[in-house]
């Protein structure tokens, strides 16, 4: 039986909380259970990432920590998933990818989807862009197209290993407007899971999850139409997206929108 992993880690890599949040959302709409753990002793700062205490139904006291779970869901046709959710590791990420590997081994696993999401410039106005790109591995070599050079966390570690041990892994990841990052984004969550329905075949309902980004959307609008500064910034770089649509233009359009917003930003302070 072959089954497809979905990974996704808070933290850095979780702007506006999206890959976290299609985790989330595919748990609340198909069902699931738990098949395995990675123990949060040996690579999470419990400093950084608290366990939480908790009352059940029987009043009973228990302690929730901040494990990487393993749950297998079955959606209603089609293979079944593996979801991989956790805070990102703050110690020993080779040891947690090799301990990662091995659990969707045994599990059956034969192929992957790793999330993720980046602050940007990107209007909230706009489709929020999202990559989808199959990771090459430790051995793959560059296809011609442009590469990021820069720090990465435990998402790309953990694709180059999956990649790497013969798993077709495929990385997701949406562009989060900076500007409204401080809280979780149901529109990015929205354009995740529309590029994961590309990869598995069961249709994931989304309708409570289009009317939560159209809420998001109109909330955003309101909080720009308070601040003339915003407003104008985000009218920037919408003619800047625009512009990059055309084949004349290059990628420093929106970087030059963001300089001259900072610089009338010094000036009026």
């Amino acid at each position: 039986m072959s089954r497809i992993a979905i990974t996704a880690f808070s933290g850095w890599n979780d702007a506006g909380e999206a890959a976290s949040g299609v985790i989330e959302h595919l748990l609340e709409v198909w069902p699931s259970r738990l098949v395995g753990a990675v123990d949060a002793e040996e690579y999470i700062d419990f400093q950084v990432n608290r366990p939480e205490i908790r009352t059940t139904e029987d009043g009973e006291r228990v302690v929730d920590w901040p494990d990487t779970e393993l749950r297998i869901m079955q959606p209603p046709r089609g293979p079944e998933l593996v979801t991989v959710f956790g805070p990102e590791p703050s110690l020993h990420w080779k040891s947690f990818c090799d301990e990662v590997l091995e659990q969707m081994q045994a599990l059956g696993v034969t192929s992957v989807i790793s999330l993720g999401a980046l602050l940007a410039d990107s209007p909230h106005t706009r489709p929020l862009p999202v990559s989808s790109a199959t990771e090459q591995g430790r051995d793959g070599r560059p296809d011609g197209s442009e590469l990021y050079s820069g720090p990465i966390g435990v998402p790309t570690i953990l694709a180059r290993r999956t990649a790497s041990a013969g798993l077709p892994t495929t990385n997701v990841w949406v562009q989060v407007p900076h500007y409204v990052s401080q809280n979780a984004s149901p529109k990015a969550v929205l354009g995740l899971i529309r590029e994961v329905q590309g990869l598995i075949s069961a249709p994931i309902p989304i309708a409570e999850l289009v009317e939560d980004a159209e809420a998001w959307e109109r909330g955003v609008d309101e909080l720009a139409r308070t601040d003339e500064d915003v407003a104008d910034y985000v009218r920037r770089l919408e003619r800047a997206q625009d512009a990059a649509e055309l084949p004349e233009a290059s990628g420093e359009a929106i970087a030059k929108e963001f300089e001259q917003f900072l610089r009338r930003r010094r000036e009026s302070e």
